[in-house]
C-alpha cells in the first residue's frame, strides 16, 4: 500500500498492512483502557459521594436513625422524619406537623401558592 504524505506529492511511504493492523489494534486497546479507567474513576467518585451523603445524614439525624419521606395528601408538601431504628420513635420531623396541618386547613389556593413559592416574601 502506498500513501502520499505531507505537502510534497513525490514523497511516498510504504505501509505494511500487518503493521497498520497492529497499530490500529494498539490504539483500540489504549482507548478501551482509557475508557475503563474513566469508568472506574467515576464509580469511585460516586462511592465517595454516597459515603459523604451518608455521613452528613448520620450527623444531621443521628447514628441510629433512618429517614422517612412521605407526601401529605392534603397539602403539596413532603414530610421528612428521622425515625429511631430500635424504638420506631420519630426523633425529628420537618416541616413540623403543625405547619403541614396549617397548609392543609388553608385551602387549595393557599396550597398552590405554597407549592409555587409565592408565600415566601424574602430570599434566603
Amino acid at each position: 500500500m502506498t500513501i502520499t504524505t505531507g505537502q510534497n506529492p513525490n514523497a511516498v511511504t510504504v505501509v505494511d498492512p500487518a503493521e497498520r493492523n497492529q497499530a490500529l489494534a494498539d490504539a483500540r486497546r489504549r482507548a478501551s483502557q482509557s475508557a475503563l479507567a474513566n469508568a472506574e474513576a467515576a464509580e469511585a467518585r460516586r462511592a465517595d459521594s454516597m459515603q459523604n451523603a451518608r455521613a452528613i445524614l448520620e450527623r444531621a439525624l443521628g447514628a441510629n436513625t433512618r429517614l422517612s419521606i412521605s407526601r401529605d395528601d392534603s397539602a403539596p408538601t413532603y414530610v421528612y422524619r428521622a425515625i429511631d431504628v430500635e424504638t420506631g420513635e420519630v426523633v425529628r420531623e420537618w416541616p413540623p406537623a403543625e405547619f403541614a396541618e396549617f397548609i392543609a386547613e388553608q385551602g387549595a389556593e393557599f396550597r398552590l401558592a405554597v407549592a409555587s413559592g409565592a408565600v415566601v416574601d424574602e430570599q434566603a
